[in-house]
């Protein structure tokens, strides 16, 4: 999406026109319905411009812009190699709290370009224009300062805005990113605010009652489930219950949090009793087992539960435990939500993950660059490669996770595991009693943001399989 001529776009003209106009100046991929009354803002914005300064007609700006799957938009950006000057339109009257909390929040996502921000907001009913200071107050603006801004002398950006502003960046982990989490250094997406608010209103209506909310890997489950858990435990402690993991990754918060108590799902039992806390919520729901989801109903007594987990949609039946979401989705008045957008996993790596747990039907093909598979014949030729990669920088499943989380990951697949008549990937070695090797396989593999590789050992069947899902030798339907 390119920058545009607002002046241009507020030329009298029919409004069909104009959305044409603006895509064709913008080089959007859709027609932008365009507000009535944001178009009648823009228009006096840009008549107190020419009131104030020469050339308004050579001012460029992303004009209605979303940062691509978190929801958030900006109405007007202007974006120079040393500067952004974010400029919101309102029509009505807007309480100054309001305008504060949302150029605020702006100025968040903005940050990561590392320049200096200037924000402004006009109202065009009260012919108003008000600014964020650098302590954060809102104060009345100067017209000759917005155009002294405006008129910044480094150049305006001509690429396309989208290339600047990854989705990912925004995204944090509790687990990992414990120090950003507390220090609140995030926004939830519009998506993760909408499933919020009506847990939380659903809460503070009954007092009680189930709630779950499904993802894919990287849409942010986590981050949701502790925003959460900061919100319920105002005023009275929850418990936090996590599944399958190491405690030592959330012992920062732990020590940091004192209303938020913490328990591994090995630490449920049968004589444990939850109904002094405010709410628990479970983080990983779909690696309990059923005997420990029926404990820990049966010690929360009336409490709200909350529920966190992954859809494993691409994993073959055979390879899951299903009496734990069955039984969950049973349980009474259960309010679910799914969230879509995968905003922390790369596109590529998430496409290339999901047909390889379930090779895809044959339509067209995806290109993986960040992605290998190499062969190794026996064990040491498979140590040699792994070794290749960790020098590399690679992160190996065995390793300590880094703080700032996996950005790129090795791992190995070796003889036990093979594709079933329907296409799954499937073990031989599969325990019903814990977690699959495939779940694991999945699970594991989704926790790479950048690159991947796979060292097949001893499995020529799996290796050639994912070599052709590799080229145009097969025809991906995921994108």
């Amino acid at each position: 999406m390119k920058a545009i001529s607002v002046y241009a776009l507020t030329r009298e003209q029919n409004i069909h026109h104009l959305q044409k106009l603006e895509r064709q100046l913008s080089e959007r991929d859709y027609f932008l319905k365009i507000k009535e009354w944001e178009l009648n803002s823009m228009k006096g914005l840009v008549k107190q411009l020419e009131g104030h300064m020469k050339e308004v007609y050579a001012l460029r700006f992303f004009y209605s812009f979303q940062i691509p799957k978190l929801g958030k938009e900006f109405d007007l950006l202007q974006i120079k190699e040393d500067q952004i000057l974010n400029l919101e339109l309102k029509s009505g009257i807007v309480s100054d709290e309001a305008i504060r909390k949302q150029l605020i929040q702006n100025r968040y996502y903005l940050s990561v370009l590392g320049r200096t921000i200037r924000s402004y907001t006009y109202i065009s009913s009260q012919n108003r224009l008000v600014r964020l200071t650098n302590h954060d107050h809102i104060v009345e603006a100067d017209w000759e300062q917005l155009c002294q801004d405006l008129q910044q002398e480094s150049a305006d950006y001509n690429g396309d805005v989208e290339d600047l502003f990854q989705a990912e960046l925004y995204l944090i982990s509790p687990i990992t990113e414990a120090g950003r989490f507390l220090r609140k250094e995030y926004f939830l997406t519009s998506q993760q605010r909408d499933i919020e608010r009506q847990i939380l209103k659903g809460i503070r209506q009954k007092h009680t009652g189930y709630y779950w909310f499904i993802g894919l890997p990287g849409t942010g489950k986590t981050l949701l489930l502790y925003d959460l858990a900061m919100k319920l435990s105002g005023r009275q402690k929850v418990c936090l219950i996590h599944c399958g993991r190491a405690g030592k990754e959330w012992r920062i918060l732990h020590e940091r949090l004192r209303r938020i108590d913490y328990l591994s799902d090995e630490q449920i039992h049968e004589n444990m009793d939850l109904s002094e806390y405010n709410g628990v919520l479970i983080d990983e729901a779909h690696l309990l087992s059923e005997e420990n989801l029926q404990m820990i109903l049966q010690a929360c007594g009336q409490q709200p539960v909350i529920f966190s987990s992954d859809c494993e949609d691409m994993i073959s039946p055979e390879e899951l435990d299903q009496n734990t979401v069955k039984a969950m989705r049973h349980l009474p008045e259960m309010q679910t939500y799914h969230l879509t957008n995968r905003i922390r996993t790369n596109a590529e790596l998430s496409s290339f993950i999901q047909n390889m747990m379930h090779l895809p039907k044959q339509r067209y093909t995806r290109n993986y660059p960040h992605i290998t598979v190499f062969y190794a014949n026996d064990e040491i030729e498979a140590e040699n490669l792994l070794c290749d990669a960790r020098r590399q920088g690679y992160f190996y499943p065995q390793d300590e996770i880094p703080d700032h989380g996996i950005d790129c990951l090795v791992v190995q697949i070796d003889s036990r595991y093979y594709y079933d008549e329907q296409k799954f990937l499937r073990s031989t070695k599969t325990k019903r009693s814990e977690q699959s090797d495939v779940r694991k396989l999945f699970h594991q593999l989704n926790q790479a943001k950048e690159s991947l590789i796979l060292v097949i050992k001893e499995n020529p069947a799996v290796y050639e399989t994912l070599l052709d899902l590799l080229s145009k030798n097969y025809f991906c339907i995921n994108d």
